[in-house]
């Protein structure tokens, strides 16, 4: 009896170690199968349609989903929709679209429904420079040139003069005190309120147009900034509630330490 006993308990072991693990195992092949079917199939699912998503900090859009649109499908044989998805170059996509200058950057990917969603993020203008001969074009905060929307104007800084007949950009160093005076200008509520347009000649001096009044500010070169606003708003807190807004056509703050008043 011992011995059954004993042979029984040296049968059920091995059984008992077994059924441990055929449930494991077997919900680990269904799960590996699972998983293989899901990416066969995603991998050769078709874009069903596109859908165009625009960010930005503009009040309305400078581009539309149907000009993003034109440009990933401007025809019927290019168009993503009804292609496999391996069949797709997203990243050629991205750079198409991002030949537009006025899309900052640009994301494409998609979902499992067959969606392929493009995600733009536009660049929000901080002026505008305005041109005697050919288009204006917008500036951003890094001194890019990108044209100008056919769909909105935005309201910012206008920049004009010689100094931009012949530039593509203000990226250049002799250009850097341009671009961080309308930074400069921008950062302010004030300034930007009350700056309306800067005249830059073509050695770089610039001249403000205000918002109020009937005067001009010499500004000089784009140095000194901070240094000229103080001597602007003396000019705007003291002199003008003295003297009286229309006294003045011009004032001078060109010159280190001192106002100007004509």
């Amino acid at each position: 009896m011992l011995e059954n006993n004993i042979f029984n308990k040296i049968t059920l072991n091995p059984l008992r170690k077994i059924k441990k693990w055929i449930w494991p195992t077997v919900l680990t092949i269904v799960l590996l199968s699972i998983v293989i079917y899901a990416e066969s199939v995603h991998h050769h699912q078709k874009c069903k349609n596109i859908k165009v998503n625009i960010e930005g900090a503009n009040e309305s859009e400078l581009v539309t989903a149907d000009e993003i649109l034109a440009i990933v499908s401007p025809n019927v044989v290019d168009s993503p929709e009804g292609k496999p998805f391996d069949k797709i170059d997203f990243k050629k996509i991205e750079k198409r679209v991002c030949l537009n200058k006025l899309v900052k950057s640009c994301q494409v990917h998609r979902d499992l429904s067959g969606e392929m969603t493009i995600d733009i993020v536009e660049h929000t203008p901080l002026a505008r420079v305005l041109y005697n001969k050919s288009s204006d074009s917008y500036v951003t905060e890094k001194g890019d040139f990108i044209g100008i929307s056919q769909h909105f104007t935005p309201r910012v800084l206008l920049l004009s003069g010689k100094y931009f007949d012949k530039i593509q950009d203000l990226k250049e160093v002799r250009s850097k005190p341009i671009l961080e005076l309308i930074n400069a200008i921008n950062d302010d509520p004030f300034w930007k309120a009350q700056i309306t347009q800067l005249i830059v000649e073509k050695d770089g001096g610039i001249t403000m147009v205000p918002e109020v009044g009937n005067h001009v500010i010499e500004f000089g070169m784009g140095i000194d900034i901070e240094s000229k606003f103080k001597k602007i708003k003396i000019f705007y807190k003291d002199i003008l509630p003295a003297k009286g807004w229309d006294t003045y056509h011009k004032v001078s703050v060109k010159y280190r330490n001192q106002i100007i008043c004509e």
